[in-house]
């Protein structure tokens, strides 16, 4: 039998992370017990493990409470299975750093569990030699767009503790949006988008 990863072990290996979805499944509720008596408003991250930028901030949120689980496997499988038995046992928000069409499975498959987006970020490098981003969100996007000025190799990491302990506006307000640019990673793909599903409020979905 296989010894699960504790936090500390996932965080020291993030640079290198390439940990296979069934034991990111298995290990997920180990993770969340720990915080059991105060459970972290983002208890889940979903993130590609192909890329740096979607590891640091996974290990971000990890420090935080939530537990990771690798969209580079089947992303629909997580849904149906182990990500879903997460949320059923503690529910919470999910976050995640994608590749622009897994975040939109992503999406489709969180409404089923009335989970909305509040935040979006598009992480734009297609010919440039700079990393753009544009960030929205619902209320408070200045506690989370001004993280990304002067960011450098860090970007994914500070956006990941913005997010942790930023609380977007409750009730369906206007989308608020910032644009920041930073350098390139060399991995980088492209194009990867971060975003963030919340249970709705008051039945009300804030998606537009």
């Amino acid at each position: 039998m296989k010894t699960l990863p504790d936090r500390r072990t996932f965080l020291k290996d993030a640079g290198t992370l390439t940990v296979s979805a069934a034991l990111l499944a298995t290990g997920a509720q180990a993770f969340a017990s720990a915080d059991a008596e105060n459970p972290p408003r983002i208890s889940a991250v979903v993130y590609d493990s192909r890329y740096s930028s979607c590891r640091e901030f996974a290990g971000a949120l990890n420090r935080k409470g939530a537990a990771p689980f690798d969209a580079c496997a089947d992303i629909a499988g997580l849904w149906y299975g182990p990500l879903r038995d997460h949320l059923a046992a503690h529910g919470g928000a999910v976050a995640g750093l994608t590749t622009y069409s897994d975040s939109g499975v992503c999406e489709s498959f969180a409404r089923e569990l009335r989970l909305s987006l509040t935040y979006e970020g598009l992480h734009d490098s297609r010919g440039s030699a700079v990393l753009t981003h544009r960030v929205r969100s619902i209320g408070n996007v200045l506690e989370i767009g001004p993280v990304l000025r002067g960011m450098h190799s860090d970007w994914a990491q500070a956006l990941g503790d913005a997010l942790a302990r930023t609380r977007l506006a409750e009730a369906p307000r206007q989308w608020e949006s910032s644009v920041a640019c930073t350098l390139l990673p060399g991995d980088h793909p492209g194009f990867l988008r971060s975003w963030l599903l919340e249970p709705l409020a008051r039945g009300r979905n804030f998606r537009g």
